[in-house]
């Protein structure tokens, strides 16, 4: 499938490890970014995407999804910001 949620038991493990945010990277944005980032956000999860650590068959096409996904299904950061925000999380 296009989506690590869909068809597998992924959400069950992950949720009795104790997980609750998933950040998620990868390619194709607007394909199995997406429908990956829907499925978690589907199940319960926070989900954070890496912008600039996905990519799509043009900018604007992933500029396009994650400006639809964004604040609906997922929250969008960069790698700095999402570094910075582990720090501060984890007191680093």
């Amino acid at each position: 499938t296009d989506s690590v949620v869909s068809g597998t038991n992924y959400a069950q493990i992950i949720r009795n490890m104790g997980i609750e945010n998933v950040v998620v990277t990868g390619i194709v944005t607007d394909q199995c970014v997406s429908s990956t980032v829907r499925g978690l956000a589907d199940e319960g999860f926070n989900v954070v995407v890496v912008d600039d650590c996905c990519a799509a068959g043009t900018d604007e096409l992933h500029r396009w999804e994650l400006t639809i996904i964004n604040k609906i299904y997922c929250e969008i950061m960069d790698t700095e910001e999402i570094i910075e925000h582990l720090k501060q999380k984890l007191k680093l």
